[in-house]
């Protein structure tokens, strides 16, 4: 009797090890078959550099928690949230160094409220659908009336940035001007460009009018927008001319168009612009 006692005592041992054993296989060959699959699911996230100058109010700054942010840059992070396998670092610098920063590999697109020219078009390509169409006035000092065009500017000392779509105009006048516009070159920020001309260092300067507004509104400095619009130019972002960079532009445009349908484009134009600058202005 004890010894079919022990047989079955045996017998049942080694059926426990055995289901355990199974079970410990089994749990392991599922461990490592989730492993697999998490891996074959998960996308490497692709990081690009974005080139921006980020004292651009209301298109590209620092807000008050030193935060970067503007329409240009909350554009692409809701592009990032639309496509989650790809990612945005900003680096904060002029255009002008944006574009040679590109050329060389260091950056990969400029957020800027970049205009497309023959001259970029040889080294950059460009988004297709266009962020904004905002309008540039001249800006000059509160209390002046003796500037209502371009014009008036001759003889006079003028703030221009050497990358902007207006220079290239004022340029052009210059051919034929006399006396010509005293172009003054200058890389500072907006809200520095806007207080030369409010100190009478300059006399004018053009720019957005949605930037002169903020100038004002934010900053209190005593400029004002004048005359007619003297340009009202499509915007958008430049990238590398290149393979990858086609495919990452592609992709800009297929998720812009996505919010300028869903309505997401005009909302952010409208918080930071003040109004829907996404269809051409009159």
């Amino acid at each position: 009797m004890k010894v079919i006692n022990a047989k079955k005592y045996w017998s049942l041992v080694l059926s426990f090890l055995l289901v355990i054993g199974l079970v410990i296989t089994t749990g392991c060959g599922l461990s490592e078959n989730t492993k697999k699959e998490v891996k074959k699911d998960t996308k490497e996230v692709k990081i690009y550099q974005v080139a921006t100058r980020g004292t651009f109010k209301p298109f590209t700054y620092m807000d008050d928690k030193d935060h970067l942010t503007g329409y240009d840059i909350e554009i692409l992070r809701e592009i990032e949230k639309r496509n989650p396998s790809i990612k945005f670092e900003f680096k904060t610098m002029s255009v002008d160094a944006g574009f040679l920063a590109m050329e060389s590999g260091q950056i990969d697109l400029i957020a800027n409220q970049i205009v497309s020219n023959p001259q970029r078009a040889d080294k950059s390509i460009f988004t297709k659908e266009v962020n904004n169409y905002t309008s540039r006035k001249l800006a000059v000092k509160g209390d002046r009336n003796d500037i209502q065009g371009i014009d008036d500017l001759r003889g006079k000392k003028v703030a221009v940035t050497s990358s902007s779509e207006v220079t290239r105009q004022l340029q052009k006048y210059n051919e034929t001007a006399e006396p010509k516009i005293d172009l003054v070159y200058t890389d500072k920020g907006t809200a520095e460009t806007f207080n030369l001309v409010a100190t009478g260092r300059v006399d004018a300067t053009p720019a957005y009018d949605v930037a002169i507004e903020e100038a004002k509104k934010t900053l209190g400095i005593n400029i004002k927008a004048v005359g007619p619009t003297i340009a009202s130019d499509a915007t958008s972002y430049a990238l590398r001319k290149d393979e990858k960079s086609q495919q990452l532009a592609d992709l800009i445009d297929a998720t812009i168009k996505e919010m300028r349908a869903d309505g997401t484009l005009k909302k952010l134009s409208e918080q930071f612009l003040g109004k829907d600058y996404t269809i051409p202005q009159k």
